[in-house]
């Protein structure tokens, strides 16, 4: 497990800076604006960017070894997030390079979840996994709370952003440091072709659900993040409440990768999945139509605790489901299929906003996630 700990480790430092810097832009791009469109257009640039680049990581995930395309994933990330730090007045400059910035990130989670059993064996994966979820979930959690409370004493966009491209380095780092295997490469010869991973899934009838369930709980979140300051701002809560807001929805995955630590197996995945997208869509529909700040920080911390059990059980069913030599095209192709999603909940989400309010919003949103609770059900029939 110390290989686990070592990139959860790195993962928390890149992902504290990177959610930090997150909340930077777009208080930048709507304070500058003052238009929930340029939020929707930024967050609409680094889907479609990790979209683009989804086929190409899953592909170099499985083509070579697995440590050099995450250290050079780092480094390539953190000079385009330095060079962010250079472009803060200009909005399209901003939504361009977030959108650049989605592309060279894309092949470092594929790499990552198809490399763990290597690391740590299959009889500790689940844990690893949980552990993994943890620490991302603290990243989420700790960095929109130092974004929103740092913007709100003055600290400067570009400062975010120059420490986000320090804290890809120190993930580079700590990738460097892991001896263990993290796969050979190759496994473009036993299974050729950038589109393998999409092969697999369309072959595959739990991952089929999955992939679609996913989807479907994807389209609420993304209209959640471009609903959710608005709705702070409603609320009275400003940055900082917006900060808040990100932080729970992200974080609140410590209490439910906590949850996967101790419940999850290959067998219950399923039913986990299911549960967790129901959660989500209970605490959606508390943030929709609540009264005070408090009651919508409540909301999203159950979304988010929801969200991090079933990550957790989802990358669990992938990895039991593939093959080492094929596995980050598959984890490649499920991240593609869910920006597509994502990418029309950046654009929904500013419509939603503009048509009913933040409120109503939130609410499709809700009823996004149980469409996708209702999905998910359906994996229990396929598991034999």
């Amino acid at each position: 497990m110390n290989a686990a700990r070592r990139l959860a480790l790195g993962r928390l430092i890149s992902l504290m800076g990177g959610s930090a810097a997150y909340i930077a832009l777009i208080a930048t791009l709507y304070g500058r604006t003052g238009s929930a469109a340029w939020v929707s257009a930024a967050l609409f640039a680094g889907v479609v960017g990790s979209v683009i680049g989804a086929p190409g990581a899953g592909y170099v995930g499985d083509r070579f070894e697995r440590r050099r395309v995450m250290i050079a994933t780092d480094l390539v990330s953190a000079a385009v997030a330095g060079a962010m730090a250079l472009v803060v007045d200009e909005p399209a400059a901003l939504v361009a390079l977030f959108g650049l910035h989605a592309v060279v990130t894309s092949p470092f989670a594929p790499a990552s979840a198809a490399a763990m059993p290597n690391l740590v064996g299959e009889e500790k994966v689940a844990r690893a996994n949980a552990l993994v979820a943890a620490t991302t979930s603290a990243g989420y959690l700790l960095g929109p709370l130092a974004g929103g409370l740092l913007l709100g004493v003055g600290v400067s966009t570009p400062v975010l952003f120059a420490a986000d491209a320090a804290s890809f380095v120190a993930s580079a780092v700590f990738v460097t440091s892991i001896r263990r295997s993290f796969g050979q490469g190759g496994g473009t010869e036993s299974h050729p072709g950038v589109l393998a991973g999409v092969r697999v899934i369309r072959r595959e009838p739990m991952l089929r659900l999955l992939v679609a369930a996913s989807m479907t709980s994807l389209l609420g979140i993304g209209i959640v993040n471009v609903a959710a300051y608005p709705l702070s701002l409603r609320l009275g809560g400003g940055t900082e409440g917006y900060g808040a807001m990100e932080a729970l929805l992200g974080g609140g995955g410590l209490v439910g990768a906590a949850l996967a630590a101790r419940l999850l197996t290959t067998a219950r995945a399923p039913a986990i999945v299911a549960v967790s997208f129901g959660a989500s869509s209970i605490g959606l529909a508390l943030a929709s139509g609540a009264p005070v700040l408090l009651v919508a920080l409540a909301g999203l911390a159950l979304a988010g605790t929801g969200r991090g059990l079933g990550e957790v059980a989802d990358t669990t069913l992938v990895q039991a489901r593939t093959d080492d030599a094929v596995r980050s095209r598959v984890f490649a192709a499920e991240e593609g299929a869910a920006h597509v999603a994502f990418s029309v909940a950046m654009l929904a989400g500013g419509v939603l906003v503009g048509a009913g309010g933040a409120r109503f919003a939130v609410g499709a949103a809700a009823a996004s996630a149980l469409l996708a609770a209702l999905i998910a059900s359906r994996m229990r029939a396929t598991s034999a």
